[in-house]
């Protein structure tokens, strides 16, 4: 498993290029209502905590031990959001797919399916990985029908996993797809992508 920190993945409505810290701005403004980050066990109000997350995130990258994208609107070039390969466990050929935060401006838009659809692909079929995990609060129901709908297998409750900064207590969700299921979870993202929204 060879893994590409400057990797750049075109979509059709989206283009996934490697985070970096001169987005930062963008991405603030991008992703910085607090709906955003509502069902999240993470406090962000300000630009600083951005900036903090996006720091970590490059120096995961730097790290080999995640790959960070900014998600950009191939149309405006505008970024409306972040996602992540992550938790790459090379020797087992085991990766997360998560840390996916999007401008409220493309809610219910085909553009999560089309990330999810991007890095799947990279991640089944030029990685060539065995396991695809997506980890979710347990609050955030949204996220967890989003990953269903796609033909994620739901594993397993982490109870009490997580604490908020304001004290909240997160159980965290585990859902999983393997490299037998992708053709069958390729297919569902296409013709959720095929769709007329």
């Amino acid at each position: 498993m060879k893994i590409d920190t400057n990797l750049i993945l075109e979509g059709i409505t989206i283009t996934l290029v490697p985070l970096e810290m001169k987005y930062k701005e963008q991405v603030y403004e991008a992703i910085k209502s607090p709906d955003v980050w509502k069902y999240t066990w993470r406090e962000v109000k300000t630009f600083d905590d951005i900036e903090q997350i996006l720091s970590i995130a490059v120096q995961s990258k730097n790290d080999g031990k995640q790959l960070p994208f900014i998600i950009k609107d191939k149309l405006s070039g505008e970024v409306i959001g972040t996602t992540r390969i992550g938790d790459i466990d090379t020797a087992n050929r085991n990766v997360e797919i998560g840390w996916t935060w999007l401008s409220p401006s493309v809610w219910r838009t085909k553009v999560n399916t089309e990330c999810k659809f991007l890095l799947l692909q990279y991640c089944f079929e030029e990685l060539k990985v065995l396991r695809v995990q997506f980890s979710i609060s347990g609050q955030n129901v949204p996220s967890q029908k989003a990953v269903e709908r796609i033909g994620a297998v739901k594993e397993g409750i982490f109870r009490k996993h997580r604490i908020k900064a304001d004290g909240t207590i997160h159980d965290n969700i585990f859902y999983s797809i393997v490299d037998t299921e992708w053709i069958d979870v390729k297919g569902k993202l296409i013709n959720l992508l095929e769709k007329k929204y």
